[in-house]
Parts: structure tokens; C-alpha cells; sequence
């Protein structure tokens, strides 16, 4: 069974061998970036660092870094096996016969069964922080690479909601943070997100989830239609419900058992810098113009717990979960083009360690870095 929680992902993780706990003082400035890139190349374990250097809050990393973690995360023995559950909704036809019938039923039910249930109350709001005692310096946001402008918050679920039928739209986008009350939001032309805000006259609100169960975070990345709910996805997918609960300072729901969430708005001409950013083609992207997100709240469960990733020049964690989009969204494709019959993307191969410039890597992470940033980077 899907875990209904982060904390109980954590729990699974660490039964299953997979998460070691970092008790030492560590900087979220380059730092953890250093470790963790060494830990994904090598197959390593999902961290918890306990004491990010300037935070009180936890930050776990890497916990989707193996297929194996991917899998666990859906409660399932391969990825396949979840795309064969999508592929059962795709092939859904007028049934012949009492059996197929039973069989339509069931799946109907299960897809009516993953809508978001909204609750009176949620954990993630066992603290509220409002007004000055807003400050995003609290959480152990990471700079991940020499290069880049700022912290930057890279493991998101936007929440926002189209002007013109009310609809909701999760997405995954990076989130520089500019101050302890506002952050740029990363909106390219061909996001969901962009086109509620560009459809939006004057003030958007909006919401940000940080910390959520692991299939909820990664159906805020799946490629999905503009009219399928992001969250309904997560249900179908966990085989029950998101809870939601109301924002304490916007009208939009969030999930009731995230971690963190931010509140606030966007004013539709107020843009800024954004950027320079480590990216996944192994180079900085430029400074370009995009919306300001002014956070009116913070709100969190108590010690909550800070998740990231870094997303560069491969392989990285976030190859698993591209893996898991390219398995779970085959039978889509097979089903707009029927010729296709499978595809495969990749992970570029862990680089070896027993070379004479790896070994020399090893010895001197800053020049590690300095090459890693002249030939490539991370991005989200």
C-alpha cells in the first residue's frame, strides 16, 4: 500500500535499507549538492541530513534516486505494473457480457473514488507563520551549484487555479528565493501554471506544497492534459484520496498532510531576474524576466521536514522519476500511435571512479565543481 505521508516514506525507506540518517552539521550552500551528486552516480541511499547548517528543519534528498525506491514509492513490484492501471482506464470500452461489466464498475468506481476529499483540518498547518514572522530563510533551501543566483526551492507542487473555469493545476517548477517573503516563480510559455497566470487580470493566489507523499510529488511533474487534475492523478495512483484542507490566506485547497506550504500571490506585472541556473543540459540557463511570488504565509506540521532535489547534468534523482513517466504514460502513447510498441529513455551510465581524473575529482571537489559548471550543471 502507497504510503499516505512523507514521514511514513521515511519510515518505509528506512525498513527497507534505503535511507541513511546524516547527524553532522551540513551547508545546503554547495555542500549537500557534493555529497548527494556523489551518491546518485553510485546507486547510494536516500539522505535525511538532520542539521542542515542554518535551519532547524531536516532536508531529505535522493529519495527517488533508484528504481527500486521508484517502485516502492508506488507500492508496486515494477513500473509497468502501474502503467498496466493507467492502461486499464485508456482501454476502457462499452462491456460485453456481465463480467466486463463488473469489471467497468470497478474501474469507474476507483477513478471516482480519486478525487481530492477535502477535510476541515490538516497537520500541515499545526504552525502558521503570517505577516513578519514570514521568513523563507527558515528552511534549508539549497544553492546547488557555484553558478547559480541564489537558493533556489526545486522539489515544488504549484497550485493554482484557471481564472476561467475555476480548474486546478499542480505543477513542478523551480522557485528562486529572492527574500524572507518572495521567491520568482520559473512559469516557461508551455506551462500549465503560465496559463493561469496569463489568462489571470491583477492578483493570482496561489499555493506551494513542500514535503508530500511520494506519489502526490511526482504527479505534480507527470506530463498530464490541462483538464485531468493533478491530484486526482495521486489518488487514482495511491488508490485513495489527497486529502485538502482550505489555505489560512488564499482561496485554493492543499494537501493536508504536506510538510510545508507556502501561500501568497503573484501580481500579473511585477516580474524579475531569475536566475543564472545550473541546468540539465550541463549548463547555466541566462537571467530572464518572470513573476514575483509574494508569500503571505508559511505554514507546516511541527519539525517539519524540508525535501529537494538536484537536478543537473546527468545522471541525477530526477532520471527516476522520468523513468517512471516514460513507463506509467506508454500505454498513452501506444494509444495515440499505435506503431509505437515500446521506447526507452536512458540514464547516462555512473562515471567511473577509479580513473586517474575521477580519482583527482575526488581529492578536490571545488575544482570538481568548477569543471562540473564549465561543462554542465543542474536545473528544474
Amino acid at each position: 500500500m502507497p504510503t499516505r505521508d512523507l514521514r511514513e516514506w521515511i519510515a518505509l525507506l528506512e525498513r527497507e535499507g534505503e535511507l541513511v540518517r546524516v547527524g553532522a552539521e551540513v551547508d545546503p550552500h554547495l555542500e549537500i549538492t557534493e555529497i548527494v551528486d556523489r551518491a546518485v552516480r553510485a546507486g547510494g541511499p536516500a539522505i535525511l541530513f538532520e542539521r542542515p547548517r542554518g535551519s532547524r528543519h531536516p532536508l531529505l534528498i535522493n529519495q527517488f534516486g533508484t528504481e527500486r525506491r521508484m517502485c516502492l514509492a508506488f507500492g508496486a513490484d515494477s513500473l509497468d505494473d502501474v502503467a498496466a492501471k493507467l492502461a486499464e482506464v485508456l482501454e476502457l470500452q462499452p462491456p460485453e457480457g456481465l463480467a466486463a461489466k463488473v469489471r467497468g464498475l470497478k474501474t469507474l468506481k476507483s477513478i471516482a473514488d480519486s478525487r481530492p476529499r477535502t477535510v476541515r483540518r490538516g497537520a500541515t498547518q499545526e504552525i502558521v507563520l503570517r505577516g513578519d514572522d514570514v521568513d523563507l530563510g527558515l528552511l534549508p533551501v539549497q544553492t546547488c551549484w557555484p553558478g547559480d543566483a541564489g537558493p533556489f526551492i526545486t522539489l515544488p507542487a504549484v497550485i493554482t487555479r484557471d481564472p476561467r473555469n475555476g480548474q486546478r493545476n499542480v505543477g513542478m517548477y523551480r522557485m528562486q528565493v529572492l527574500g524572507p517573503r518572495s521567491t520568482a516563480m520559473h512559469w516557461q510559455l508551455h506551462k500549465d501554471g503560465r496559463a493561469d497566470y496569463l489568462f489571470t487580470d491583477g492578483r493570482m493566489e496561489l499555493a506551494v506544497a513542500l514535503g508530500l507523499d511520494p506519489i502526490t510529488a511526482y504527479s505534480a511533474s507527470a506530463p498530464l492534459p490541462k483538464h485531468i487534475d493533478e491530484l486526482m492523478l495521486a489518488g487514482f495512483l495511491r488508490g485513495e484520496p489527497v486529502d485538502v484542507v482550505k489555505g489560512v490566506t488564499v482561496d485554493l485547497e492543499v494537501p493536508a498532510h504536506a510538510e510545508i506550504v507556502l501561500e501568497g500571490y503573484i501580481d500579473k506585472d511585477e516580474l524579475t531576474d531569475e536566475g543564472p541556473f545550473g541546468d540539465h543540459t550541463g549548463f547555466y540557463t541566462p537571467a530572464e524576466k518572470f513573476p514575483v511570488f509574494n508569500v503571505t504565509a508559511i505554514t507546516m506540521r511541527n519539525d517539519a521536514i524540508y525535501p529537494s532535489i538536484v537536478v543537473g547534468k546527468p545522471p541525477q534523482e530526477d532520471a527516476w522519476l522520468g523513468k517512471a513517466t516514460e513507463r506509467i504514460f506508454l500505454p498513452a502513447v501506444k494509444m495515440t500511435v499505435p506503431e509505437i510498441v515500446d521506447y526507452d529513455l536512458p540514464r547516462l551510465p555512473a562515471r567511473s571512479t577509479t580513473s586517474a581524473s575521477s580519482r583527482s575529482e575526488r581529492r578536490s571537489p571545488d575544482t570538481r565543481r568548477r569543471r562540473c559548471t564549465r561543462s554542465g550543471a543542474s536545473g528544474c
